[in-house]
C-alpha cells in the first residue's frame, strides 16, 4: 500500500517523504492517510460537477425524460409561440428527483425542451387570453422568473385549438363525449394548476371587465390587453407585461377623427407609446385609468410647454426657411450696369456739355440727326467715365405731316383745350379785371 502511494508522488516529493520516514518510520502511515483524504476530495468534486451538468436545471436537462407514471396532465401538439416556436406537448408532471410539480414542454420522446420548477414561487402570473378575430383559438400566457435553460427568458405563450383540445379531454375521459363547451377544459386546467401550486386567470369570462384593443408599438402591430392587475402587449417580441400598480401616469396624443395614441409612464419614468388606437376605445381606456387612479398628464404644464416649444421651433424654422428663400430670390435678380440701359434714360438727362437745348428748335431733320450724332458721341465718351447725359426730347422733334397738322388745327378751333400738332404758341387772353395777384409775362 505504501509502495503504491509513494509511486504516485512526484520524484522530488517522494524523496522528501522517504527521507522523513527513514528517520521516523511511523510517519509513513500519516502520509498515507493524507494522500487518501486528498484523493477522496478530488473524486468527490468531480462527481459533483458531473451531477450538476446532468441535472434537470442544467444543459443536460433537455435529454432527461419524463416517465409516463409522473405525468399529471399532457396536451399533445400545442403550438408554442414563445420563448421558442415549435409544436410540442404541454405537461404538468412530477419531478423524477424531487417529486414536486413541474410545468414542461416535451418532445415526442418525452424529453424535456423547456421546464419551470417550483411553480408557486417561479410563476409571476398566468392567464387565458382571447385571440382577436379567431374564435376557435385561445392563448395561454405564463410569466415566470426563470426556467431550466438560461437562454429562455421570454414569457411562455401557447395557442390552444379549442376543438382539438376538447377532443383530447374527451379521449382522456375528463369530459363527456358530447361536450361542446370549451369552458369545461378551461375550468379543469385551472383546477390542476391550483393543485400544482399556481393560478391561471380567466379575465375574459362574461362577468369580467377586461378588454383588448388593436394598436401599434413603433412599426409592430399587436394587441394591448387590459386586465384587472396587468397590461400586456403582444405578441411580437419583445412581449411587454406591466403591473397596473406600476403605471404612474398616462397621456393621449396624436388625436385624429379616427385614431389616437396612448403613452404609459411607469413609476420609474419609463415611457411606452402605443399608436393607431381606434377612437371608439378611448372611453374604456380612460375609465380603466381612472379606476386605478392613474394620472392623466395629457394637459400637464410640462406637456404644454413641450408642445409650445415644438410650435415655436416649427415657427422659427418656417421663418428661417422663408428668409432664406427671399435671400435666394434677391440674389438671383440680375444687377445690370448703367451702360446696358443707357438708351432707356435718353430724354431725361441734360446735354453732355451741361447746357440745356430746350430753347433751340430745329425744324430740319438733317440738323436734328447731326445733333443726335454729336450727343451720342459725347454720351459714349461720358459712358467711359461712368456718367451719362442724354439730350432732351425737344431736340429730337420729327416733321409732322401737313394733313395731320391741318386736322389738329381744325380740332383746336372746335376744342380750344387741344394743343395744336405743331406745338405753336397759343395766345392767352388775360382778364384785366383779374386781381388774383398772378403776373403774366
Amino acid at each position: 500500500m505504501s509502495e503504491s502511494f509513494l509511486n504516485h508522488l512526484p520524484e522530488e516529493l517522494r524523496g522528501r517523504v522517504v527521507k522523513i520516514t527513514s528517520v521516523l518510520p511511523n510517519s509513513l502511515s500519516i502520509f498515507q492517510d493524507v494522500y487518501n483524504f486528498a484523493l477522496d476530495e478530488v473524486l468527490e468534486s468531480k462527481r459533483k460537477q458531473v451531477k450538476s451538468s446532468t441535472s434537470i436545471n442544467g444543459k443536460h436537462g433537455e435529454q432527461d425524460k419524463v416517465e409516463e407514471s409522473d405525468i399529471i396532465l399532457k396536451l399533445d401538439n400545442v403550438s408554442v409561440l414563445s420563448p421558442l416556436r415549435r409544436k410540442l406537448s404541454l405537461a404538468l408532471h412530477l419531478s423524477s428527483t424531487t417529486k414536486k410539480p413541474v410545468l414542461s414542454l416535451l418532445k415526442e420522446d418525452h424529453s424535456i425542451e423547456f421546464s419551470i420548477t417550483d411553480l408557486k414561487s417561479s410563476i409571476n402570473m398566468a392567464s387565458f387570453l382571447p385571440v382577436p378575430e379567431k374564435q376557435g383559438i385561445m392563448y395561454l400566457f405564463v410569466s415566470y422568473k426563470q426556467s431550466n435553460n438560461p437562454k429562455y427568458t421570454e414569457p411562455l405563450l401557447i395557442t390552444l385549438n379549442k376543438e382539438s383540445t376538447l377532443q383530447q379531454f374527451v379521449n382522456l375521459g375528463i369530459v363527456s363525449s358530447d361536450e361542446k363547451d370549451f369552458k369545461k377544459c378551461v375550468d379543469y386546467l385551472r383546477k390542476q394548476a391550483i393543485i400544482t401550486g399556481f393560478r391561471i386567470n380567466d379575465p375574459f369570462a362574461s362577468e369580467s371587465n377586461a378588454f383588448h384593443v388593436d394598436c401599434h408599438r413603433s412599426t409592430k402591430e399587436g394587441v394591448l390587453y387590459f386586465l384587472s392587475d396587468h397590461i400586456i402587449f403582444g405578441f411580437r417580441k419583445p412581449i411587454l407585461l406591466f403591473n397596473s400598480s406600476d403605471i404612474e401616469s398616462i397621456t393621449y396624443s396624436s388625436i385624429t377623427r379616427l385614431t389616437f395614441n396612448v403613452t404609459l409612464i411607469t413609476k420609474t419614468n419609463e415611457k411606452y407609446e402605443f399608436s393607431m388606437i381606434d377612437q371608439n376605445e378611448y372611453g374604456k381606456i380612460d375609465e380603466y385609468a381612472k379606476k386605478r387612479e392613474v394620472i392623466d398628464k395629457s394637459m400637464s404644464d410640462e406637456l404644454k410647454a413641450k408642445k409650445m416649444n415644438q410650435s415655436h421651433n416649427e415657427g422659427q424654422s418656417a421663418l428661417k426657411e422663408a428668409s432664406e428663400q427671399i435671400e435666394v430670390n434677391i440674389n438671383n435678380i440680375p444687377m445690370d450696369s448703367d451702360d446696358e440701359n443707357d438708351e432707356n434714360f435718353e430724354g431725361e438727362s441734360e446735354l453732355s456739355d451741361g447746357s440745356d437745348d430746350s430753347d433751340e428748335d430745329s425744324g430740319e431733320g438733317s440738323e436734328a440727326e447731326e445733333v443726335v450724332d454729336e450727343q451720342q458721341e459725347e454720351g459714349e465718351e461720358k459712358e467711359e467715365e461712368g456718367k451719362f447725359s442724354i439730350p432732351h426730347n425737344d431736340a429730337i422733334k420729327q416733321e409732322i405731316p401737313v394733313d395731320v397738322k391741318k386736322e389738329m388745327k381744325d380740332l383746336h378751333e372746335n376744342s380750344p383745350d387741344v394743343v395744336p400738332a405743331d406745338f405753336e404758341d397759343i395766345p392767352i387772353e388775360i382778364d384785366e379785371d383779374d386781381d388774383s395777384g398772378v403776373e403774366y409775362d
